[in-house]
């Protein structure tokens, strides 16, 4: 072996002395390798995930989400039986304000169509107390008796207002004694037991033909 030869060799013992020191001083922490030399800096070990194995935070926080879920679609269905219910009172409210309705609009009607039989009635009882009025008190006894008594009562009345009013003298009471006795009697009577606050009731064909033929 030359002279050359081994000094190469020992040049490599030397270096590889080094190395292998430069490492057992770095092991023993005498020196920081990675200060002298970074790129021999030891990287942390990544962690790995599993995306389809959540962590115990992850799971926490679904279950958190789905008792929100769920506390969330309660509320909800207990909001939507409050509106139903609600929905159920403003229909049966409705219903009542709608039967009200249609039960004073016929009481109304009753009421104006009453108001104007009355009045129609009103004006035919002061158009035959006038026209018996000027009667032979035999032909006027001989139209009335086919009248029924509410008539004939309600005329009788309206002639002794009239009298009244002209200061003139009724003949009602002497018309009642062209009446049969029972006839007279049964009129007498209903006329003392008739409440002058009750208004006159109308009976088709009593005397509206009178008027016609007047």
């Amino acid at each position: 072996m030359t002279e050359r030869t081994r000094i190469f060799y020992l040049i490599l013992l030397i270096i590889f002395l080094l190395v292998i020191g430069f490492f057992l001083f770095d092991y023993y922490r005498f020196i920081e390798a990675d200060e002298i030399f970074p790129a021999l800096a030891k990287k942390p070990a990544e962690v790995k995930l599993d995306q389809e194995s959540p962590t115990e935070v992850e799971k926490l926080e679904f279950q958190k989400q789905a008792e929100k879920l769920l506390e969330e679609r309660e509320e909800l269905e207990r909001m939507k039986k409050e509106l139903e219910a609600e929905k159920e009172k403003l229909q049966s409210e409705r219903e009542k304000l709608k039967q009200a309705k249609e039960n004073l609009d016929k009481k109304s009607q009753n009421i104006a169509l009453e108001t104007e039989e009355s009045k129609s009635r009103q004006e035919r009882v002061k158009a035959m107390a006038k026209k018996v009025s000027g009667m032979p008190p035999q032909k006027a006894v001989e139209m009335l008796v086919n009248w029924p008594d509410t008539d004939i009562i309600d005329v009788f009345k309206q002639m002794d207002k009239t009298a009244e009013e002209e200061g003139t003298s009724t003949i009602t009471t002497y018309l009642l004694t062209l009446f049969s006795p029972e006839r007279r009697a049964v009129i007498t009577s209903k006329w003392l037991d008739d409440e002058s606050s009750k208004p006159p009731v109308l009976i088709p064909g009593s005397f509206d033909r009178d008027i016609v033929e007047e």
